[in-house]
C-alpha cells in the first residue's frame, strides 16, 4: 500500500501549491509561476518522447524523419 500513501502525499502537495498559488500569491506573479509550470510540462514531454523513441525497433526508427516531425498533441494545464 506504500504506492498509496505516495499518491496521497502528491494530491496533498498539489492542493497545498494551488491553494498557495490562488490565495497568496498575487496575480502578476502567478501568471509567471503557471508560464512556468507549463515550461516545465513541456520539458518532461520532450524527455518523455525522447525516451519513447529510444524503445523504437532500429527499422523504424530510420524511416523517422527527425523527433521535431512528431505530431503533438496539446496538454491542459489550466484549472
Amino acid at each position: 500500500m506504500r504506492a498509496d500513501k505516495v499518491t496521497r502525499l502528491l494530491e496533498s502537495l498539489s492542493e497545498a501549491q494551488e491553494t498557495l498559488i490562488s490565495e497568496c500569491i498575487p496575480a502578476g506573479a502567478r501568471s509567471h509561476f503557471l508560464a512556468s509550470r507549463r515550461e516545465a510540462l513541456l520539458g518532461l514531454r520532450s524527455l518523455l518522447d525522447a525516451a519513447i523513441d529510444r524503445t523504437k525497433e532500429p527499422s523504424e526508427a530510420a524511416g523517422k524523419k527527425s523527433p521535431s516531425s512528431r505530431s503533438r498533441g496539446s496538454i491542459d494545464i489550466s484549472d
